[in-house]
């Protein structure tokens, strides 16, 4: 892999901050997002330049409507028809351009939600919909990622590039084989309160 793939892998929060210009810009050119946040471990870690990030949750709150985005798959994105040919199987072409849009960007391993105009949480890509199972399987994927590569994750900040890469890939691919079964598209999430996620989240545009 190309040392350019190496810098993306668990960016610290200052090389974040850095790409935030550009990753805005080409979200905004989006048709359908009225605005963005960022959440997760950025939010939360935002006082430590030096933390680094598995991912880098972005949520695009939209007009859109629940149902009409989790119809969305990768497969509809990937067959590029025309407007009138997706009207005739059911899809609002505006919904899968912004899908294949949105998804597109990957800067900083960006991690893909949506809040829909009816007030729904949508991550693109299957999700664990409850909390607590979800904090087990991310605890399981950073022990296997241990235990492959002889890394903690404590330690990833001072370890070398070569050696986070390895970490995260075996992180990433003991993720992607438990979901390995489910297609790729949009997912709804059992979070309810979307107050609260964006009280939690920073408005970034």
């Amino acid at each position: 892999m190309s040392e350019t793939w190496y810098k993306k892998c668990m960016p610290k929060i200052k090389d974040v901050e850095k790409q935030l210009p550009s990753i805005i810009s080409n979200i905004k050119k989006i048709n359908g997002i009225k605005s963005v946040y960022a959440w997760g471990s950025y939010r939360n870690n935002y006082e430590n330049p030096d933390f680094r990030i598995k991912d880098f949750d972005i949520i695009a709150k939209t007009v859109f409507n629940s149902e009409d985005l989790i119809s969305i798959s990768d497969k509809i994105i990937n067959a590029r028809l025309d407007d009138t040919s997706l009207i005739e199987q059911g899809y609002d072409p505006g919904v899968v351009k912004f899908s294949g849009e949105f998804i597109k960007i990957k800067d900083c391993n960006i991690d893909h939600w949506a809040i829909t105009a009816d007030n729904k949480l949508l991550h693109w890509g299957a999700i664990i919909v409850d909390k607590e199972e979800s904090d087990d399987i991310n605890i399981e994927a950073e022990k296997y990622a241990q235990k492959e590569t002889g890394i903690n994750r404590n330690k990833i900040n001072k370890s070398s590039l070569q050696k986070r890469n390895s970490w995260y890939n075996s992180y990433h691919t003991f993720i992607t084989k438990f979901f390995s079964d489910m297609p790729s598209g949009w997912y709804c999430s059992t979070e309810t309160d979307i107050r609260d996620i964006l009280k939690n989240s920073m408005k970034i545009d």
